[in-house]
């Protein structure tokens, strides 16, 4: 194995929670930049009043090259096939 192969994680990055909304935009130049959210109550309506109000906060933009993307794509289209569609009893799917 070369140095170049090797994968470390010495900053021990942690993982984020987004299961909210995602975008992909083009640019900067050859660049692509995936954006990731996570659903959460609004912190302000929740402590003042207790009402909960749900907003979408970036949680995450990872930018990478249109190869990278590609692989990343190539990577999920054979992850998914191998992986059984989860079982809904009611047919919807509902984010809390």
């Amino acid at each position: 194995m070369t140095e170049e192969s090797l994968t470390v994680d010495a900053g021990n990055v942690p993982e984020t929670l987004c299961v909210g909304k995602i975008n992909l935009a083009s640019g900067p130049g050859p660049l692509m930049t995936l954006t990731f959210t996570n659903v959460r109550p609004k912190a302000g309506p929740l402590f003042d009043s207790g009402r909960i109000e749900h907003e979408s906060v970036v949680r995450a933009r990872i930018v990478m090259t249109l190869d990278n993307l590609i692989a990343l794509r190539d990577l999920l289209n054979s992850s998914i096939q191998q992986t059984p569609a989860p079982s809904v009893s009611n047919g919807v799917v509902k984010v809390h």
